[in-house]
């Protein structure tokens, strides 16, 4: 189906209007070219005439004019030919006499350049002079010069398309012979607009097949955020698309750089981080093979609980790299449910209550009067604030306290996560979140070196699946909190009929 603005419809119908202003411009040069071609014929046939005339009789003697032979040949030559007209001028152009009536004739004076041009034949016919029954027209003439005592006293101007040829003229404007033109016209152009519908279908089939594959192509493979329907014309609708296009490659030509940068940044930090525990690893039980025999069971079992560390250390370095690269590919999805995020916190604070005893750091859940109930993954959120409070007892000197509270809001239930540690320079909180980053100069006093990188990384992703937004105040020195808000269960039905409606 033809859409009106499409390529085809625009390119058929200027066709239709060239073909019609053409048309018009060929009858039009048609009508004026026989005009001229009629006046130069009946100017050359009777450029003789006014020099006969002249012959018959003297028209002026002793300076007079002869008004009677003037009336009389006047009349009949009209008479045998009633087109033309007869004026006799003077030498000034100035109208002497004429046979015409008297309030038929608007101008008293006619142009003698032309008569002139005519008489030397310095231009070629048709030469058109004043037409003095008409304020500006111009009609072809002979002209002969009226000599009196062997001196030129005036010029006999004979107009050869008088008012009788133009009421003529004017009659036959709606003639047969116009009416077929006219016809012939409509008939050329409607062919024409037959064979611009033919020709231009089999033009642009191509065009608005490729038109149709791209709007195809936008909506399933591109699925671009606000598609462009295919509407108008094609080429501007490809134009569009290729701009939709070039966009989204030059977008995954930019993650996909992001990600062979991260794929690097990778291997190198999951190459420092196995190397660092698999050489402890692999000193302590060489030590132990080789020298089994000369430590006593003491020392054999400190080496043995060093590398068992080690081993915990590379157990979850592997499974936060396989718990975040699902993440990232989008294999986990969150499964909502219902559960109270008070009691939440208590079962998270009870597994690092004894890790935390160790490191003489208090750990603490704010009370709160009611169960805080949220819809949510228990398992991801869990994971996240495990994390939270993993990261925060790394960071947390001796002495030191970790709080974790829950604000209600209209719609949403905040948990913080807060500590007294050393905190996070200002230039580092962006990137905090970044896959193995780690502050500067922290360093984890239980194995001596900074953790795994990838807690952090972790909580965002989780966060950004359940669309919650994750922020850090930090303060270097004072202390971090961490905090996120989730859906309260209580104001899910009322959200849901806000958004509906």
């Amino acid at each position: 189906m033809i859409k009106l603005g499409s390529l085809y419809s625009r390119l058929t119908v200027v066709m239709i209007v060239l073909f019609i202003a053409i048309g018009l411009a060929y009858l039009a040069l048609v009508f004026w070219s026989n005009q001229r071609y009629y006046q130069e014929t009946t100017q050359n046939l009777n450029k003789s005439l006014a020099m006969y005339i002249a012959g018959r009789a003297p028209l002026i003697h002793d300076g007079e004019v002869n008004e009677p032979a003037m009336k009389e040949l006047a009349e009949l030559v009209m008479v045998v030919n009633p087109i033309v007209e007869v004026y006799l001028v003077d030498t000034s152009g100035q109208i002497l006499t004429h046979a015409l009536p008297a309030e038929e004739i608007v101008r008293s004076r006619i142009d003698l350049d032309p008569v002139h041009d005519l008489l030397n034949q310095q231009r070629p016919l048709p030469v058109t002079g004043t037409d003095p029954r008409s304020i500006n027209g111009k009609k072809v003439f002979s002209a002969w010069p009226i000599e009196d005592h062997d001196q030129i006293a005036g010029y006999l101007y004979v107009v050869l398309e008088g008012a009788t040829y133009q009421s003529l003229r004017d009659s036959l404007q709606g003639s047969y012979a116009l009416q077929l033109s006219l016809a012939g016209l409509v008939a050329i152009v409607f062919f024409a607009a037959l064979s611009a519908l033919i020709i231009f279908a089999f033009m642009t089939r191509p065009l608005r097949r490729l038109a149709q594959d791209m709007e195809h192509f936008q909506s399933t493979e591109l699925q671009t955020p606000k598609p462009v329907p295919l509407s108008g014309n094609e080429i501007h609708f490809l134009r569009n698309t290729f701009d939709a296009m070039k966009s989204r490659i030059r977008d995954q030509m930019t993650k996909l750089e992001e990600t062979d940068r991260v794929r690097r940044e990778l291997i190198s930090n999951v190459s420092h981080d196995l190397r660092t525990p698999l050489a402890s690893m692999q000193g302590y039980l060489e030590t132990l093979t080789l020298k089994s025999n000369k430590i006593d069971d003491q020392q054999q079992h400190r080496y043995l609980e060093i590398a068992h560390k080690h081993c915990l250390r590379l157990t979850q370095l592997v499974q936060e790299l396989f718990e975040l690269s699902k993440l990232d590919a989008g294999r986990t999805q969150p499964h909502m449910e219902n559960f109270s995020l008070a009691e939440l916190l208590q079962d998270v604070s009870q597994k690092f209550s004894l890790r935390a005893q160790e490191k003489q750091v208090q750990l603490e859940v704010m009370p709160v009067n009611d169960l805080c109930t949220v819809q949510a993954d228990i398992a991801l959120i869990e994971r996240v604030i495990e994390n939270l409070i993993d990261n925060a007892i790394h960071y947390t000197p001796t002495g030191g306290s970790i709080q974790m509270t829950l604000k209600r809001h209209r719609e949403t239930i905040e948990v913080q996560v807060m500590d007294t540690g050393t905190g996070v320079p200002a230039d580092e909180l962006p990137r905090i979140f970044e896959r193995y980053y780690r502050a500067r100069k922290h360093k984890d006093p239980a194995f001596g070196h900074a953790g795994t990188g990838l807690g952090l990384a972790i909580v965002k992703r989780i966060l950004d699946l359940h669309q919650c937004r994750i922020e850090v105040i930090s303060e270097l020195g004072a202390g971090t909190c961490f905090q996120f808000s989730l859906p309260s269960q209580d104001a899910l039905p009322s959200r849901a009929k806000r958004d509906s409606a």
